[in-house]
């Protein structure tokens, strides 16, 4: 199963719809032609740990930034109720890398919120074991040779 930061903004996506409704979500900060209310994804930091049996623990900080437009009375209200629902939901969510079957319950880490002047960030952390892409190395032939209880020596 692939693990990227796409798949992980696809798959969020596709669990929040119905916890925002109305809220359309990016991958990356969206700048033209994006209308309110809207979330986007931001990679905040990366870690790999090398773990033992080859395999790696990968750290990934992730923030949920949530826009309304700047200009609404009721502006900090949208946020607190919008960061209220997300911590009910996100302790865990379903993760696909949209190639294989089915999904798994990815648990998130570390979660916290604050409202900013302009947004609101659900910040939060993942931690994975996952296994590194290695290069194929095909079969090669080899010299065997084996050895005669008698001392004398036949080459296969």
């Amino acid at each position: 199963m692939n693990f990227t930061v796409s798949t992980i903004a696809a798959s969020l996506a596709d669990y929040l719809a119905a916890v925002l409704p109305g809220v359309t979500m990016y991958e990356d900060p969206n700048q033209q032609g994006s209308k309110p209310p809207m979330m986007f994804l931001q990679q905040r930091f990366s870690f790999l740990e090398h773990e033992t049996g080859g395999y790696w623990l990968r750290r990934i900080g992730l923030d949920l930034t949530y826009l309304e437009n700047y200009n609404l009375p009721n502006l900090q209200r949208l946020y607190q109720t919008a960061a209220e629902a997300l911590d009910l939901v996100m302790e865990t969510f379903p993760y696909s890398d949209g190639s294989n079957a089915g999904t798994v319950l990815l648990r998130t880490y570390e979660r916290e919120w604050n409202i900013d002047l302009d947004a609101m960030h659900y910040k939060f952390e993942l931690r994975e074991r996952v296994t590194l892409p290695e290069p194929f190395i095909p079969m090669q032939s080899m010299i065997y040779s084996e050895e005669v209880a008698n001392g004398q020596e036949i080459q296969a």
